[in-house]
């Protein structure tokens, strides 16, 4: 029962306990609430014989956003996208499936006018990683090692199956369009704060930072072809999609609370194995050609555990932040200021000091057998490039209603979606910065020389 209690979702906020008991049956109770949700609903369910299920719930009701219905790919909507992933569970090869939870059931149904997917899963036993960090604070050195871990596990036995050369780019679709798409339902969400003066601007100023904006951003990375053959997956493959670190759950935190006087990325004090490590609520939309779902997609979409702490999510999520916005001589600006005591700080504090370790370790960087020299070259700004694209694509799945249920669209009500913006044009300018040979090093990993010009400069 642990694992559950205090947690609650945001959609909690607008839902009372007799609409909770709608989705009940006959002789089950709630145990509690799933915690995170940006579109689902998630309850803890005790049935009548005692076993405990998880339900998930997709309603239109629930979702901020005025989603398509016929939306496809990347723009899929929420009820949409529930109905895939019940068939990506289903259909995942069977060394894969302990890894994952199993569906039990689903159904569909049609409340007024919204429309409403639901399906029961098993109940992974266990403490999702973000509020693990949250209740323990663990050491940086201790979060970085556990990154290595689930890269480790995510490269050996999830990114080992349906492997395939995509038969065409994937970078126009699967990301540039993709933002676009995505930063247009943010506007039409919320027009008076994701407004024509922030989207249109060719710069913006972040905490005193001048950056390429959106428009400038997508104009550079489409304007060349070599930088399109840097960033292009060389393979696909199957891929969790959202790896989120709320959706990673520990079995076994034993390890994780011991104290140790040294510990060595050479010789980890814990295993993924030993963790007993589980993933949930996979993102379950493959690379898409010619309509069809490939079933598989660029397995760097899996590097999301680093932008929950080097990208602040777990802190922009929780509102661990201040945020200003404002126009300074017509540019727009953000002033981003993350609480100094936030649940996260002591953890994500000076990680970044262990990047180059923990994927040293995670994919044998230092072996000059490692494949990723052949099958990856440039991953360092591919991680960059979509680490950049992950967060311009997260505004829609963030806005926030009030106690009555309504979206105030304001800059502090708002300040969520605008944060998680914020990032994503600093990382779409730092790979930009790497492939225009501008930096040179990132957190001690060197980046591949890709045109020589401009001053370059190391990120540490």
């Amino acid at each position: 029962m642990n694992e559950i209690v205090d947690s609650s979702s945001p959609l909690t906020r607008t839902i009372s306990d007799a609409e909770l008991c709608r989705y009940i049956r006959d002789g089950e109770s709630i145990e509690g609430l799933g915690y995170g949700g940006s579109e689902s609903l998630t309850l803890f369910v005790s049935s009548p014989r005692g076993k405990r299920i998880v339900r998930k719930i997709l309603s239109e009701r629930l979702v901020t956003p005025a989603w398509d219905r016929d939306g496809g790919g990347v723009m899929l909507p929420p009820c949409a996208k529930a109905r895939r992933q019940t068939e990506y569970l289903r259909g995942l090869p069977p060394a894969v499936q302990p890894y994952f939870p199993m569906v039990l059931d689903q159904f569909e149904r049609q409340v007024g006018e919204h429309h409403e997917f639901i399906y029961d899963m098993t109940f992974v036993p266990g403490i999702e990683i973000s509020r693990f960090i949250r209740q323990h604070r663990p050491p940086a050195r201790i979060v970085a090692l556990l990154y290595s871990e689930i890269f480790r596990l995510l490269r050996d036995k999830v990114h080992a199956h349906r492997r395939r050369v995509p038969n065409g780019p994937t970078i126009e679709a699967s990301y540039l369009t993709k933002i676009e798409s995505r930063l247009a339902l943010a506007a039409s969400t919320a027009p008076l704060t994701f407004n024509e003066q922030l989207l249109s601007a060719e710069h913006v100023i972040i905490n005193g930072r001048w950056l390429k904006n959106v428009p400038a951003l997508l104009c550079a990375y489409r304007e060349s072809d070599l930088f399109a053959r840097v960033l292009e997956p060389r393979f696909h493959s199957l891929v969790m999609g959202d790896t989120n670190t709320e959706n990673i759950k520990i079995g076994n935190t034993a390890p994780l609370l011991r104290r140790y006087n040294q510990v060595s990325f050479e010789h980890p004090p814990f295993t993924a194995e030993e963790l007993e490590l589980r993933f949930l609520d996979p993102r379950a939309i493959g690379f898409h050609e010619n309509g069809i779902d490939s079933g598989a997609d660029d397995p760097m979409y899996d590097n999301k555990p680093w932008h929950n702490s080097l990208g602040n999510y777990d802190q922009i999520h929780g509102e661990h932040f201040d945020l200003e916005f404002f126009f300074s001589a017509g540019t727009p600006a953000m002033r981003i200021q993350f609480h100094e005591h936030s649940p996260y700080a002591a953890s994500y504090r000076g990680i970044a000091r262990y990047f180059a370790e923990a994927m040293n370790r995670a994919w044998r960087l230092d072996s000059p057998n490692s494949e990723i020299h052949e099958s990856d070259p440039y991953w360092v700004i591919r991680f960059a490039f979509v680490m950049g694209t992950h967060f311009m694509a997260m505004p829609p799945f963030h806005f926030s209603k009030d106690q009555n249920g309504v979206l105030v669209d304001g800059v502090q009500h708002q300040r969520r979606p605008l944060a998680l913006y914020a990032e994503g044009v600093k990382w779409l300018n730092l790979a930009l910065d790497m492939l225009e040979g501008r930096v040179t090093n990132f957190l001690g990993v060197v980046v591949p020389r890709i045109r020589s010009r401009q001053a370059r400069v190391h990120v540490a």
